[in-house]
């Protein structure tokens, strides 16, 4: 898949989904440096004026993506309406570290992450809703929460699936070729 052809979209859009994914890559890691040790730690205020934006935002997207740290995407809702934006997060877990851990010292942040592997593995959906001009969240949605959004605001949706369906299908393809052929 060629990176100037992706994302390919539905239709045309007055934003550039590549700058808006860039974004996201640079909230993830400052998000990460939260609660693991990295070059630049991020205070809780970065996230609180980032926030505040967002409220401010004239129009927000929600953007669903693997890898958050380099973002592929899955869906765009765009524009994302902001009278349904209540019902969006009504979808979160109901766990005030699950929705503002920052709330929590540094040392309970970095203890939430004992145990867990050094390198993100990015499996999973991540939701970011981006405001424009600016602010930018990292919601918490599961599976449920996920399917539910789908459910409601799918039809937003301005990104093309068919090239990210055929490159699974291709790796599904290519992995059943492996496994078909005998053992030497």
């Amino acid at each position: 898949m060629e990176q100037a052809a992706w994302p390919r979209l539905t239709r045309a859009v007055d934003f550039d989904p590549l700058a808006d994914l860039e974004r996201i890559a640079g909230y993830a890691a400052a998000w990460r440096s939260q609660f693991r040790p990295a070059e630049v730690t991020y205070t809780p205020a970065h996230f609180q004026r980032e926030l505040e934006e967002l409220e401010q935002a004239g129009r927000l997207a929600l953007y669903l993506v693997t890898r958050p740290q380099a973002p592929l995407p899955l869906a765009i809702l765009d524009p994302f309406p902001v009278e349904d934006l209540l019902l969006l997060l009504a979808l979160a877990p109901n766990e005030p570290e699950a929705v503002r851990p920052f709330l929590l010292s540094p040392h309970a942040r970095r203890g939430l992450m004992r145990g867990a592997p050094a390198d993100p593995a990015g499996r999973g959906v991540f939701p970011f809703l981006l405001g424009r001009p600016r602010g930018l969240a990292w919601l918490d949605l599961e599976a449920e929460g996920l399917t539910l959004a789908l459910a409601r605001w799918g039809g937003l949706n301005v990104l093309d699936p068919s090239p990210l369906l055929a490159q699974r299908v291709h790796r599904l393809g290519l992995r059943l070729g492996r496994m078909a052929r005998p053992e030497e």
